[in-house]
């Protein structure tokens, strides 16, 4: 938990401490894919003495599916952007709702300055809602960062590219009083949310 905090507090110290000049409001919208990766594991409470040893059972599937952004911020200056995004994302195993916090630094790629690479660091919340009525919907702290490419088409439109990473912190443990399912015996189950990444496409609309 300390962890989770300072990260949250670093986010939220960078973005105070950014210089504010000619601050330019903007909102926008985004589409792009998400990859979940989930693991899992599976301990029978009566083991087989003639197989030896725990049978313990370990998964590890990804998913890959559209995920859809809102998002709104501030450019405090030519350099320095802070912004909040709400995306959605759905797969064969839950459905995510993020409410996320980010700030971005922005590097000028040409004179023009139309052109700009960006990297920055993200915090947040994630609901998560499992497709299975043995998992309860949790919200559950998310952190990671961003990089990407951002073309200013003119002095109220741009578009950018961008790949984020999120370290997720789902997890959740059914005990032998679990529901055995396909036949098997009951036992100790997990299932986690290890990470996400996204791939996304979005264009903003500044004023």
């Amino acid at each position: 938990m300390k962890t989770k905090s300072l990260i949250l507090a670093s986010v939220i110290a960078t973005v105070i401490s950014a210089p504010t000049m000619a601050a330019d409001w903007f909102i926008g919208g985004g589409v792009g894919a998400q990859e979940n990766t989930y693991k899992g594991s599976y301990v029978p409470e009566i083991q087989n003495p003639i197989a030896g040893g725990p049978q313990t059972q370990s998964v590890k599937e990804t998913e890959s599916n559209a995920v859809y952004e809102l998002r709104a911020g501030v450019y405090l200056n030519d350099n320095n952007r802070v912004y909040g995004t709400y995306s959605y994302n759905s797969d064969d195993f839950s459905k995510q709702q993020s409410f996320l916090m980010s700030y971005d630094y922005l590097v000028g790629l040409g004179d023009s300055n139309k052109l700009n690479w960006f990297i920055g660091a993200t915090a947040g919340m994630n609901h998560i809602s499992p497709d299975t009525s043995t998992l309860d919907s949790k919200n559950r702290f998310v952190w990671g960062g961003q990089t990407g490419i951002m073309y200013k088409i003119n002095d109220n439109l741009s578009t950018e590219i961008g790949y984020r990473y999120l370290k997720q912190d789902y997890e959740e443990n059914l005990g032998p009083e679990a529901v055995p399912y396909n036949g098997a015996v009951a036992g100790t189950e997990t299932a986690s949310l290890n990470d996400s990444q996204q791939l996304y496409l979005s264009v903003d609309y500044r004023f």
